[in-house]
């Protein structure tokens, strides 16, 4: 395999100052098991430039950005946005609003003080702080350890990163180019960042995709240290990126997540997995787990409907479960109903653009039925008059002999 094939992760530790940002701004890249580079010096427009144009070069690559990519729920509604594009386009119109006037619900600036809100915190950060981290309100957009600015400034770059082809999660599906938004904290642990010798402690034998020059850079600073140790964790957790949920509930699709690593990289294998994109998923995820991008056209909450690639009569679909299960039956109730209702909305969709006469709705319930994949999943076939010499036999054909 070359390099080009496989997936690199690039982490940025990103800035909202100012000006002077390019200073603050640092790229770290983890490549086939060994950091290809950790460097600073550019604007946040150049960098973005320079993802886009990595991008071109090759798809097979996942970037970690430090920056929240949305907000708490209820202020996405008072915006009126329904969907993290929506979001992304406010905070580029009143970004520069919200950080010189500093109006409610922010806060930091022009001496006010935390206000009271029915929630600082999207869901995800909750989550971190439940897990022992010390998330910061993306509402703080002054004093110590504001991430409003960084914020603020970076969600309108989504919007241009997903003109350039990159999906980013949990607002698109997890398919390459791929772009997270990452907490350095989570991969760290409690370690004294702002400390160098605790930098240089922290950093000890554990990393040896680092060189020796590199060691050395990420030592020298806070920005730099996180860039690298971000790119590392997600190189080293690339099999949880890449099997990553393709369709996260309705809040989460608004607020965004964070991504977390399963444990930091102090406390992982050393080794650094080499994971090739479509190697990993024909060996340990089926097709139908991830179904290329041109055969979806339809999906629900809990299952996708898939234009099936060996059709037995125009319009034959597949509607696959999220879950990977081995019998719809195995879905708890929620999903196998959830399923269902989209069989019954495209069996709708296929009647009204093909003209099908009838239909095939079937299972293939175990291997002794005939089931020949390991995922569930259910045939809506459109049947039209005289496709078959016995049609009136129906189902009963599955068992010649019983004709």
């Amino acid at each position: 395999m070359s390099d080009r094939e496989r997936i690199r992760a690039i982490a940025v530790d990103w800035s909202g100052a100012k000006t002077g940002e390019q200073k603050k701004i640092w790229l770290a890249e983890v490549s086939d098991g060994h950091m290809a580079r950790l460097e600073n010096g550019r604007t946040r427009e150049e960098l973005i430039d320079h993802l886009c144009q990595e991008a071109d070069w090759s798809r097979a690559m996942v970037v970690g950005l430090d920056f929240a990519f949305s907000f708490p729920e209820w202020f996405c509604k008072e915006l009126g946005a329904e969907d993290g594009a929506a979001v992304w386009r406010r905070a580029e119109a009143l970004g520069d609003e919200w950080l010189e006037e500093c109006p409610d619900p922010f806060w930091g600036r022009r001496r006010k003080k935390r206000p009271e809100l029915s929630a600082h915190f999207r869901r995800t950060e909750e989550e971190a702080e439940a897990a022992g981290l010390q998330p910061k309100s993306v509402f703080q957009v002054g004093g110590g350890g504001a991430v409003g600015p960084g914020s603020i400034r970076g969600m309108p770059y989504l919007v241009r990163l997903h003109e350039a082809g990159f999906n980013i999660w949990p607002f698109h599906a997890p398919r390459r180019p791929l772009v997270l938004e990452i907490y350095p904290r989570a991969m760290t642990g409690p370690v004294v960042k702002s400390d160098r010798a605790a930098r240089e402690h922290y950093l000890g034998d554990h990393f040896p995709e680092m060189t020796a020059l590199q060691r050395r850079t990420a030592m020298g600073s806070e920005d730099a240290f996180d860039a690298a140790i971000s790119a590392i964790t997600m190189a080293r957790h690339m099999r949880e990126i890449v099997s990553l949920p393709p369709n996260p509930d309705r809040v989460t699709r608004l607020e965004g997540a964070i991504w977390r690593p399963s444990e930091r990289p102090d406390s992982a294998d050393t080794h650094v997995e080499r994971v090739d994109e479509a190697k990993f998923i024909s060996t340990t995820r089926c097709a139908l787990c991830a179904p290329a991008p041109d055969t979806v056209y339809d999906r629900s909450s809990h299952a996708l409907a898939l234009t099936d690639r060996d059709p037995v009569t125009l319009g034959h679909t597949l509607v696959v479960p999220l879950s990977h299960v081995g019998s719809v039956f195995d879905l708890p109730e929620s999903e196998r109903e959830d399923l269902w209702a989209l069989v019954a909305s495209v069996r709708s969709r296929l009647a009204r653009e093909y003209e099908a006469d009838g239909f095939t709705v079937g299972i293939d319930d175990g291997a002794a039925a005939g089931q020949s994949m390991d995922h569930a999943h259910v045939h809506v076939i459109p049947r039209y008059a005289g496709d078959v010499l016995e049609g009136r036999r129906g189902v009963r054909v599955v068992i010649p002999e019983r004709w």
